[in-house]
This record gives C-alpha cells, sequence and structure tokens, in this order.
C-alpha cells in the first residue's frame, strides 16, 4: 500500500531528527566549573556562568532593570546586581554570595547548588538572599579563590 509507505517513511523521518540535534547542557552534572547564576527560583529565567569571583553585579549587563533619575535625565540600568533567585555550583568548587559589594554584608555560602535564595538564611525584603545579591566570591576545587572574571550568559524562557 503506497499511502502506508508513504506516511511510514514520514514518521521514521521525524524521529530521526531529534537525534542529529545537539544537546543543551543539564546543570549540575554537566557543569565541571564555576557556578551558574539564574534570575528565578528553581534554576530558570536568564543565566549567567561565572568562573571569577565578581566585586559587583551591577557593572554587568543582566536580566534586571534598575531606573537612575539624576535631575532631568532618567538612566535605565540592565544588571545583575540584586537579581540572583538561584545558584548551581559546579562538583568541588565553592561559592560564597554577599548582600554588599566588595563581598561585604551579609553573606552565604554553598558547597552545591541553590535552588532558592528565598530559602537561605539573610534578611532580604524578598526573604533570605533572593534578588540582594551584589558581591560573590568564588572558590576553585584547590581552594583559591579566582579573582578574575568570566561571564558568559543565555536567557531560558520563564
Amino acid at each position: 500500500n503506497m499511502r502506508y509507505g508513504g506516511w511510514l517513511a514520514i514518521v521514521l523521518g521525524l524521529l530521526a531528527v531529534p537525534g542529529c540535534q545537539k544537546k543543551l547542557p543539564t546543570a549540575p552534572s554537566d557543569l565541571t566549573t564555576g557556578v551558574v547564576i539564574y534570575e528565578h527560583a528553581n534554576y530558570l529565567g536568564a543565566s549567567a556562568h561565572l568562573t571569577r569571583s565578581v566585586t559587583d553585579l551591577k557593572d554587568f549587563k543582566g536580566p534586571c532593570r534598575r531606573t537612575e533619575v539624576v535631575g532631568t535625565t532618567t538612566t535605565v540600568h540592565e544588571e545583575w546586581n540584586d537579581c540572583i533567585s538561584s545558584v548551581r555550583v559546579a562538583p568541588g568548587w565553592r561559592v560564597q554570595l554577599y548582600r554588599d559589594d566588595d563581598y561585604k554584608g551579609q553573606s552565604y555560602e554553598s558547597r552545591s547548588d541553590v535552588p532558592n535564595l528565598q530559602l537561605v538564611p539573610g534578611s532580604c525584603d524578598h526573604d533570605g538572599l533572593n534578588d540582594c545579591v551584589t558581591s560573590i566570591r568564588i572558590y576553585a576545587p584547590d581552594g583559591l579563590v579566582v579573582s578574575r572574571l568570566s561571564v558568559g550568559g543565555r536567557r531560558n524562557p520563564t
């Protein structure tokens, strides 16, 4: 039957397509260095892969907007400051999140993934340290603080 054979070829062709696509890495098992910060809890929203410490997240373009008004001039900043709600940590790595710039203020240290920063100790308006991290210290597996920054990011639909 020609009609049956035609449909069978289409179905088999469609089944073969996903095998040709490149697989995006999933964390944490595929995360081998540094940490990944996420805009929303449970590793959702925009993300950035950090392999170095950051003294002030205001210096890096991110998904959150902050409006600054000076006189009659209004400036909108897109940054990572006060914009992190979850963190993935590569095996053997360690992260310390700070409320203020230059590694000051309340802090939280972790050697594992943190799916919701609302649930960690802290006194931010959004509970815990949710949406109020300004600096991040990253420690490599050898225990040394990694001081230079490398940021890569992507946007995820939420």
